[in-house]
């Protein structure tokens, strides 16, 4: 692994921690741009959040705030210039071509034709009427008896063609006790989860001590006397449920580890990942899974497997967690980790025979073949 230079990463943004993309991109097997999209975002994909907390070497926990989709779902509309409507007029009334136009706006000939074919001889009316409209001498209800179009299209037709007016400025503020239970909640789920301690957010929020404890009291029914018995992976479980109401997942994970007298011992950032997956249990092919070491697909080719059967398997594994493998990629980091925790637990016999049952699927779908 590449060793990290920096030592003490900055954790406020992905911009700030990541302080060199080609290195980065170069130990995670991924392109550049990606990154850079990570940094636009601010937010690291989920599945390579381990890899970059071990680049890094910093706890998981911490990186936790900067996890999400790196995927940008905005659209991007094409504006035309604020000359546009003006120069068409022209060239609608033959006081200049179509190129002289494109050339005139810096606009694609084909854009503006574009644009005189859906507005026709309607084209002069469009340009009054914004005209009109942005000098306050009609209003927007009779902008859109004339154009006969409803008012979040013409919301549109304006900023389309540059005649959009201004932000207009917040009529009141968020009220002080809104803020304030936000506040108190945010404070909350980091002391649930771990991340600071009662006493130092007591600090940092300038409040009693009991008003922290009220605090929690409001959004989990555990104390936190506790849950400071609880491994810290399922308290940053608890937090995500409670911030983002899911199922009571973490609790009931925790019991079954209980029920079955399960060690779950501290996480440890420096686990090596294995050069091949083929003579390991089943319990750590599933782990390795779901802390990012390698994918479905390339743990199943290592094994000479189907990842379809492979999937089928970790679903059969993760029954008494009353969860399917499908389910459980699609909750947060935090849960993926509490499992690979759980999973840890298990006696070395127990995942030795659940490794069998994996081979033995192995050699039924070759003998079939």
């Amino acid at each position: 692994m590449t060793p990290n230079l920096q030592e003490t990463p900055d954790l406020t943004s992905v911009r700030t921690l990541v302080t060199s993309v080609t290195k980065l991109a170069n130990e995670l097997s991924i392109t550049p741009s990606g990154i850079y999209r990570w940094i636009n975002v601010n937010r690291i994909p989920g599945r390579h959040i381990i890899r970059v907390a071990k680049f890094y070497d910093v706890d998981i926990q911490d990186l936790l705030p900067l996890t999400g989709s790196d995927k940008i779902n905005t659209a991007k509309p094409l504006h035309k210039p604020r000359a546009t409507l003006e120069t068409l007029v022209q060239v609608h009334d033959k006081g200049m071509t179509l190129d002289q136009a494109s050339d005139l706006l810096g606009v694609p000939a084909r854009s503006l034709h574009l644009v005189m074919l859906h507005w026709g001889d309607e084209l002069p009316n469009l340009y009054k009427t914004l005209e009109h409209l942005e000098a306050k001498e009609i209003s927007l209800e009779t902008a859109c008896q004339r154009l006969k179009v409803a008012k979040y299209t013409l919301h549109g037709i304006r900023k389309k063609y540059g005649y959009a007016p201004g932000r207009r400025k917040p009529t009141h503020q968020k009220p002080q006790a809104s803020k304030r239970r936000e506040t108190q909640m945010s404070m909350a789920l980091d002391v649930i989860a771990g991340r600071v301690t009662a006493e130092q957010a007591s600090k940092d929020s300038g409040t009693s001590y009991r008003t922290v404890f009220r605090c929690i009291s409001r959004v989990t029914t555990h104390k936190l006397n506790e849950l400071a018995h609880w491994p810290q992976s399922f308290r940053a479980a608890l937090a995500e449920e409670l911030d983002r109401d899911l199922p009571n997942y973490a609790e009931k994970w925790l019991k079954v580890a209980k029920d079955q007298r399960l060690v779950l011992k501290k996480r440890s950032k420096d686990t090596p990942t294995p050069k091949s997956w083929r003579n390991l249990a089943l319990k750590r092919l599933l782990v390795g899974v779901l802390l990012g070491e390698g994918t479905v697909e390339e743990i199943a080719a290592s094994r000479g497997a189907d990842p379809a059967i492979l999937v089928s398997l970790f679903s059969s594994d993760l029954s008494p967690l009353g969860i399917d493998f499908d389910t459980l990629q699609g909750l947060p980091v935090a849960h993926q980790i509490a499992v690979s925790d759980t999973l840890q637990g298990l006696p070395v016999a127990h995942q030795i025979a659940v490794s069998d049952t994996l081979l033995a699927a192995i050699d039924r779908k070759r003998t079939t073949a």
